[in-house]
């Protein structure tokens, strides 16, 4: 038996390291890992914003490796490159087979970087040297072509196509605005643009600055900061109409569900696919949705299909080099989840992965 050395979130901002055992399995397999992207996931668990995370656990859920051993026939083979689905889906409880994210055959979630490290083999996230691959894991196999960190932006881009093709549906020569230029966000604009958009707008705040910036770089027909700039002036000066598609990828900002009902179209779609903190929405006037006629979807993980699609995108797109702004090695992994947090400043902030 070897030892793993992992960051083990003993309680909220209490990152340590730490090593475990690196057990053989009869079953699934084991990955080793070579870069993990952050995202708020792990400011959540870090802070300890949500109270349904057992502790200890190991952060971590967009993870890239490469197979290092496995027990199950069909993972590609030793030394190949994937990326790992967070969500492991058992395939048999309610939830999985009414085709949903949330897996509820382990708790609090069935998903790397939320499992705690006491369930066995404990290897359940992506700051550690080797992940334990379920039997059930869902792996998409990525090029050698790309840095490991770049390979990590894999993961906002399936869920940006799954919020904007699959869930709102768009097609060619709708408008969008995304809510939130965080890398979900800018997702959202590469798989808007993808899916034929006439116009993407995006907005943001003050610190958003930069990726305001890298938004116009990639394309969108408008950027708007709200904290200087009316989002429904200037959506109207550029557009000259109400959008089609609004997708809220606010971080814990729950008026922002207000602006999306009251920006989008009349039969528009609204998709909600962040997160608010547990902070409830005061003052809903649920008329606003029945005099509108309006679609509104909740959006929680990414299907197999856009991950698919990200791996294609990743190949073919040079413009996602620019999307991991910032690296950290395993040892300062803490450091990693501050500046995820925007806790080490917001200055050329895009994302973040920590390599191995």
């Amino acid at each position: 038996m070897t030892e793993v050395k992992a960051m083990v979130l003993i309680e909220p901002r209490r990152l340590t390291a730490s090593t475990l055992p690196h057990r053989i399995v009869e079953d699934g397999g084991w990955l080793a890992v070579e870069a993990t992207g952050l995202s708020g996931l792990e400011v959540q668990a870090w802070r300890g914003d949500n109270g349904n995370l057992i502790y200890p656990l190991i952060p971590g859920s967009q993870i890239v490796g490469r197979i290092a051993e496995k027990a199950r026939p069909d993972f590609p083979e030793v030394g190949t490159r994937v990326i790992v689905e967070p969500l492991i889906r058992c395939g048999s409880c309610s939830a999985c087979l009414r085709g949903l994210s949330s897996c509820i055959c382990r708790r609090p979630l069935n998903m790397y970087g939320q499992l705690p490290s006491t369930e066995g083999p404990g290897l359940w996230g992506g700051l550690a040297e080797r992940v334990y691959l379920d039997p059930h894991s869902i792996v998409h196999t990525v090029t050698d072509d790309i840095q490991a960190e770049v390979a990590t932006f894999a993961h906002p881009l399936a869920s940006g196509y799954t919020w904007v093709h699959q869930l709102a549906q768009l097609t060619a020569g709708e408008s969008v605005l995304i809510l939130g230029p965080g890398p979900r966000g800018l997702s959202c604009l590469i798989a808007a643009q993808a899916a034929g958009a006439g116009w993407v707008g995006i907005s943001g705040l003050d610190h958003d600055s930069d990726r305001l910036d890298l938004a116009t770089r990639l394309g969108a027909d408008l950027t708007v900061n709200i904290d200087t700039e009316d989002l429904g002036m200037a959506v109207a000066g550029s557009l000259g109409t109400r959008p089609d598609v609004v997708i809220d990828v606010t971080s814990n900002d729950p008026e922002a569900i207000f602006t999306g009902f009251d920006i989008v179209r009349s039969g528009g779609r609204v998709i909600l696919a962040s997160t608010k903190g547990n902070r409830p929405l005061q003052a809903l006037f649920s008329d606003i949705i029945i005099a509108k006629e309006l679609s509104i979807r909740g959006a929680l993980g990414a299907s197999s299909a856009a991950y698919q699609w990200a791996c294609r995108q990743l190949e073919c797109d040079p413009r996602i080099d620019d999307m991991v702004s910032h690296q950290f090695p395993l040892d300062e992994s803490n450091r990693a989840i501050q500046a995820t947090a925007g806790l080490l400043g917001h200055d050329e902030l895009i994302s973040v992965a920590v390599t191995f």
